[in-house]
């Protein structure tokens, strides 16, 4: 991350806008391959929530995280998981129905 840090107000803000749509683009990626995995899951069973792979997952992603954001991170990433979760047991259980 050897963006600038320097910029009026204005400037920052529309960076930021820019992070957030690119963060828009993969968050919806991300949403349809938690749908995929659903589908997989309802076809092979399987539990939505598996700790040791999540545990795994943070450990992996955070641990290159600047020590002044790691903690701010993993925040970040257990919300994307929890939305993840929500997801596809409500998906499960209305294929369920």
């Amino acid at each position: 991350m050897s963006e600038e840090k320097t910029g009026t107000l204005e400037e920052i803000r529309s960076r930021i806008d820019e992070v957030d749509q690119q963060m828009k683009e993969l968050f919806l990626q991300r949403m349809e391959l938690s749908d995929e995995v659903a589908e997989l899951k309802a076809k092979n069973g399987g539990a939505v929530y598996q700790p040791g792979r999540e545990k795994a997952m943070l450990d992996r992603l955070a641990v290159s995280v600047e020590p002044r954001f790691q903690e701010s991170y993993i925040r970040f990433l257990k919300g994307i998981l929890a939305i993840s979760k929500d997801y596809q047991n409500e998906k499960l259980k209305k294929m369920k129905n």
